[in-house]
């Protein structure tokens, strides 16, 4: 089956799953399985921030990333990935928003991240059909 991710999602499941101390066998897995197109695009971003950042920019935002042979257990794996990262995301936006509410404003990184937030539970569900 094809999965399709944009650039910036694929990028928070990696960078997740890379993060974890100890990465359950399924995390590791797809890790493993997905590894290399990670490294690739991990090392292409890293030129294009430096060299051209609104290259960068268009390349995390407007591009994706396809898996054209994914398993379901891939897909069921990289929900449960999803929605622990939306899960960490609430506790963040909740935090910003409190803080937000004493000092009377609302940051442009709390509107950034909700709007990550969203697309997220999107890619999950659409992850959660597939699977």
């Amino acid at each position: 089956m094809e999965l399709r991710f944009t650039v910036w999602q694929f990028v928070r499941l990696m960078v997740h799953i890379e993060e974890l101390a100890n990465p359950s066998k399924p995390f590791a897995a797809l890790f493993a399985g997905w590894g290399d197109i990670w490294r690739t695009l991990d090392t292409e971003l890293a030129e294009q921030a430096e060299r051209d950042f609104e290259a960068y920019s268009e390349l995390m935002m407007d591009q994706e990333v396809v898996i054209q042979d994914a398993t379901p257990d891939q897909a069921h794996t990289a929900q449960q990935a999803i929605d622990e990262i939306m899960t960490i995301m609430d506790r963040a936006i909740k935090a910003d928003e409190e803080v937000g509410a004493k000092e009377g404003q609302d940051p442009e990184h709390l509107q950034n991240l909700k709007f990550e937030r969203r697309e997220l539970r999107q890619l999950s569900r659409k992850l959660g059909r597939v699977a």
